[in-house]
């Protein structure tokens, strides 16, 4: 299982920060998280895992765009996380010993907090609603297949997960075409869901 998350930690100077890892165990014993990932090589000179993603979008205004993502080389197998069109390092096949194919892919939002705690807002803070100026999102969502050929998911390769809909949400619209393509929304204001 590999992830790529946008984090907000919980620090008095809390900053979004993009991170990256895996874990071959579902959480147990293997995996890691950035540069503490002793097999990642990190190649960018600036750019890396872990690090402060400096603007936020604003809602109903500015919107920022985060383009991510995990591809596998073809010759090498090694697998590149790519950050705004740029390269910044990868993992190597190696380190993977079944990671030819995939049969689970996912996209979306998670939030933690200990028990008998508010629940804090996900993504902007409000529920998707069609208006990609107010939830969060995820647009142009695509995988490749064997021949390396990328292509969006369809209504019956989706299925949504929402644990605690009474203060988060999630609506998947496929293809929306334009410059939105396949997509998704969540997010919401958390607060007492009952964790």
């Amino acid at each position: 299982m590999s992830h790529i998350w946008v984090q907000n930690e919980s620090t008095k100077d809390a900053v979004n920060k993009i991170s990256v890892g895996w874990h071959s165990d579902n959480y147990k014993k293997t995996g890691c998280y950035n540069l503490y990932c002793l097999g990642f090589v990190q190649i960018h000179p600036q750019k890396y895992i872990g690090s402060q993603v400096d603007q936020t979008s604003i809602y109903d205004g500015t919107m920022i765009e985060l383009i991510i993502s995990i591809t596998q080389d073809p010759d090498t197998e090694n697998w590149w996380i790519n950050y705004q069109g740029e390269n910044i390092g990868y993992f190597p096949s190696k380190l993977f010993s079944n990671m030819n194919s995939a049969d689970q892919v996912g996209w979306g939002g998670r939030t933690m907090t200990p028990p008998n705690t508010p629940a804090p807002p996900m993504g902007s803070g409000y529920f998707p609603d069609r208006n990609f100026a107010h939830a969060c999102y995820f647009k142009h969502i695509s995988f490749q297949n064997a021949s390396r050929s990328d292509y969006g998911p369809t209504f019956d390769d989706v299925g949504t997960f929402n644990d605690n809909p009474n203060c988060f949400g999630v609506m998947y619209y496929e293809d929306l075409g334009g410059d939105t393509g396949y997509s998704l929304q969540f997010g919401g204001p958390g607060g007492n869901c009952g964790n």
